[in-house]
């Protein structure tokens, strides 16, 4: 049975998908496809290259690399430069084929208006690409096309996994929340952002044969990347409760 994995955008909530990739660990589920979008398609694509959840984890918080991505787990400025200087350490064959899982990643032809999925040649732009927010960062220019986040139209992006796998399962880290302190124009236009974003996921999450979406990360702020051990616990927990296995059996 090929087992496939969707890792949704979130911001610093993505960690959540470390801790689910360790809780899938532990209970021997192999993955064998992966898609992702914005932090979801970080988290993707190093697990894809064969970095464990908790490395991946030290590599995001780092001081060295927090900033860089921050086009996914935080707000901030996006240096290309110091992001391809991260990319060139841990990704240095920049190339999906390189890849030890086959992975997907999705953004936004923002001028043709349509989802763009990527699995194939290079790989740091497509990356940087699905994690550039409208607004906040300048779109990536790749392969004749300029591209933003791909959470913006797509932020699950199952349809890649289902005509390869057998069994998809969800990670969800984006459960809608409820803000009561919109007191500032940005606070606004943030909340709208992940109203729509939220909304534009549940048609896609219905295709997935489980979904982990711990309720408990809707009390977190997308940037807030100073509580990334507690994401990244909630995560864990919530996925371990999980007997996965008999939800695969139930499949077969």
């Amino acid at each position: 049975m090929k087992i496939g994995l969707v890792l949704s955008g979130g911001g610093a909530r993505g960690l959540a998908h470390l801790g689910v990739l360790k809780a899938l660990q532990e209970q021997h589920i192999a993955i064998h496809h992966i898609s992702g979008c914005s932090a979801g398609a970080i988290a993707g694509v190093l697990f894809a290259a064969g970095y464990s959840p908790e490395h991946i984890f030290e590599i995001i918080v780092s001081s060295e690399t927090l900033k860089v991505f921050r086009p996914a787990f935080n707000l901030g400025l996006l240096s290309m430069k110091k992001a391809q200087e991260v990319y060139a350490k841990y990704l240095p064959h920049n190339a999906f084929e390189h890849l030890k899982i086959p992975l997907v990643v999705n953004a936004v032809d923002i001028e043709k208006g349509e989802s763009v999925y990527f699995s194939q040649g290079e790989l740091w732009k497509p990356i940087l690409a699905s994690c550039s927010i409208p607004g906040l960062f300048e779109p990536v220019q790749f392969d004749n096309r300029l591209l933003v986040d791909g959470g913006v139209l797509n932020n699950m992006p199952v349809e890649p996994l289902q005509s390869t796998c057998d069994f998809i399962i969800g990670s969800h880290c984006n459960p809608i929340s409820t803000a009561s302190n919109l007191k500032s124009l940005q606070a606004v236009l943030q909340q709208s952002l992940y109203l729509a974003i939220h909304q534009n996921a549940q048609s896609r999450i219905k295709h997935c044969h489980l979904v982990i979406e711990p309720s408990a990360l809707s009390q977190y702020d997308p940037q807030s990347v100073r509580k990334a051990r507690e994401i990244f616990t909630i995560g864990y927990e919530y996925a371990s409760k999980l007997d996965i296995r008999s939800y695969l059996s139930e499949k077969v």
